[in-house]
């Protein structure tokens, strides 16, 4: 048995020195899988998919799973295959809701998961939070009412881990200085009803180019529209870096941004967000603040990763007057968890378990 872990080890060996570059694809139809996850087994995320579905995977990241919404996580355990393949998921979804013409404001409430990792040198932080948000949605303009397609949070659980090589290891709620890593605001919910082309629903797939990569692609899987958007296609160099931010001294450089909806669709091909069963938002970017790199006591800049999950609990249609009345309710208090998110890892449980930084 020594000898047979010694030659394993042996073969193993060359891989963990170095990155390997490894694809995610459909199972079904070998569509690469851009703004894929993989995360670590204490839920850190060590990486990111590009447009063609790649990305470097470091052996010593091992054990990995491989996620993107809509389809079953995949686990890594040994050397990573040049290829993974993911099989889609199988949901049991909710039913279209119809919109009453007297009610023409959309409220979204949805359970929302944030995982972010950032590093800079040896040093890891690791922040999850879980959200209950609504969003107010009008397909048109309504009188007297303006849409709120960000997250308006409801109820907020967060945690942050702080890890370095001398063995810190500390968990606590995110002070000010961490919530600058959150990303939760960004994530929108288009308004508009959409009718999908034929050509569609007969299985090809539209895509629609940005000014340098290819900004979208639609197509039907499993009997879902999936909506991909990759934001940063009409950036020169898939680069943005926002002056307003660096008006305060917050120098931000996003290398990925992308996003992705799955929809419910009916037999017309109308989909939209009262149809909408679940959304990602992916970004890798690296901050490179002086304000960051003081609280962080770095000189390093920060490289993140972030994934937000949004999934809609209730769909409901409501008069002007009934949205305004709700606009600033906050009785929501608790965190209601969706049967369509999966299990999270122990290592973030283990975090929203702890009630005192230490």
């Amino acid at each position: 048995m020594t000898r047979i872990v010694a030659i394993l080890t042996l073969l193993v060996l060359p891989f963990a020195i170095c990155a390997k570059k490894m694809y995610v694809v459909d199972q079904s139809d070998s569509q690469p899988l851009s703004g894929t996850i993989l995360m670590s087994g204490n839920g850190t995320i060590v990486g990111m998919t590009d447009e063609e579905g790649a990305c470097e995977c470091m052996a010593k990241s091992l054990p990995i799973t491989v996620r993107c919404i809509g389809y079953k996580d995949q686990h890594i355990t040994v050397v990573p295959p040049d290829t993974v393949f993911l099989l889609p998921e199988t949901y049991e979804l909710s039913e279209i809701v119809v919109n009453p013409a007297d009610r023409p404001i959309l409220k979204l409430r949805c359970y929302i998961r944030e995982y972010t990792t950032g590093t800079f040198g040896s040093d890891t932080i690791q922040m999850f939070g879980e959200y209950m948000a609504d969003y107010f949605l009008n397909d048109k303009k309504v009188k007297g009412f303006h849409k709120i397609s960000t997250p308006y949070v409801r109820a907020k659980r967060a945690r942050v881990r702080y890890k370095n090589s001398a063995g810190l290891d500390s968990i606590a709620k995110p002070s000010d200085t961490d919530e600058f890593l959150s990303w939760i605001d960004l994530c929108s919910i288009n308004p508009h009803r959409r009718t999908m082309a034929d050509s569609v629903m007969n299985g090809a797939t539209e895509t629609v180019m940005g000014k340098y990569k290819q900004f979208s692609t639609c197509r039907i899987n499993n009997n879902r529209l999936v909506y991909s958007r990759d934001i940063l296609a009409n950036y020169k160099g898939h680069h943005w870096s926002p002056w307003f931010l660096k008006l305060i001294g917050f120098t931000i450089d996003a290398s990925e941004m992308r996003s992705k909806d799955v929809f419910l669709i009916d037999d017309k091909g109308n989909y939209g967000p009262h149809s909408l069963q679940m959304a990602t938002y992916t970004m890798e970017m690296t901050i490179k603040s002086k304000f960051i790199k003081k609280a962080f006591h770095t000189k390093e800049p920060i490289k993140s990763f972030s994934t937000v999950e949004v999934y809609p609990l209730e769909a409901q249609y409501l008069t002007v007057k009934e949205a305004k009345d709700l606009e600033w309710d906050y009785s929501q208090r608790t965190i209601e968890q969706s049967p369509l998110a999966p299990e999270l890892p122990a290592n973030i449980k283990e975090m929203l378990e702890h009630t005192q930084s230490h």
